[in-house]
């Protein structure tokens, strides 16, 4: 197929930023492997894995792949419920704890690929299930990641987006500056209906919404990322600014991180 040199400049150029953004994801999580893992329960809450399992309807009969799946928390708690499942990640050290998680649980129904989660190494119609978690927000093209989840799903499998979301205008400028100090690979936290509206104009259909709130101590959050010098003082006063509480609580004297989740399932045609 002939592409006109306009074209292949475009293509040339997407291809340069996506490698310079996988660069740059590859810094920040290499770095926050171990304090991802260690530092913040929050991430790593049974009750959220349980309503994503039981949104989801995962069960033993699945061949589960969890895109982008970091220390493998969710990839566990997943092989608990499933028949297989397959983790694939960007930052070799994320996976290290991955593989030391599924030893700590002794799980032998697991394995992990390093691997660009925009471009999935797998055959069309691999897996009854595709899932991810907290990285749509990390992602410059999101779509191109969804695409990918679902073209690797069997038909009528399940594909499943969980993430934070955005409710107005006021809190998505706060949230996507907040998080863009705190982790520069942050992009874009997305509205609900923008993520509704991807995963119906990529054909998945019977779309599913649950619902939860995850809070992370700031000082908790702030010392397992490495924001910039003097990015964490902006982050905390962000925070003591927000009165109306729309991306923080403060309880006491301690101040927490409040992320809105959405866990949305869709069915692939």
């Amino acid at each position: 197929m002939y592409l006109s040199p306009f074209f292949v400049d475009i293509l040339e150029g997407m291809s340069k930023e996506q490698d310079k953004h996988n660069k740059l994801i590859l810094s920040q999580f290499s770095k926050q492997a171990v304090p991802f893992s260690k530092k913040v329960p929050a991430h790593a809450n049974q009750a959220a894995f349980n309503l994503i399992i039981r949104t989801a309807g995962i069960n033993k009969r699945d061949t589960v792949l969890d895109v982008a799946c970091g220390p493998g928390m969710l990839s566990a708690a997943l092989a608990q419920k499933a028949r297989q499942v397959t983790g694939i990640d960007l930052v070799p050290k994320m996976l290290r704890q991955a593989r030391e998680l599924q030893r700590d649980k002794k799980l032998s129904n697991m394995d992990w690929v390093k691997g660009d989660v925009a471009r999935l190494p797998f055959a069309k119609a691999s897996f009854s299930a595709v899932v991810t978690r907290f990285s749509f927000h990390h992602f410059l093209k999101p779509s191109i990641v969804l695409q990918e989840m679902v073209k690797v799903a069997t038909p009528h499998g399940k594909v499943v987006v969980v993430d934070m979301f955005t409710k107005s205008q006021a809190h998505s400028r706060l949230l996507n500056l907040l998080e863009k100090l705190r982790d520069d690979s942050h992009v874009k936290a997305l509205s609900l209906p923008e993520l509704q509206d991807m995963m119906r104009r990529r054909g998945l259909r019977h779309l599913k919404t649950r619902f939860y709130r995850l809070q992370i101590e700031l000082e908790k959050q702030i010392s397992a990322s490495f924001p910039k010098p003097g990015d964490a003082d902006k982050i905390r006063q962000l925070v003591k600014d927000d009165k109306k509480g729309l991306a923080s609580v403060r309880r006491k004297n301690t101040f927490y991180l409040v992320y809105p989740i959405a866990i949305i399932v869709g069915e692939k045609d």
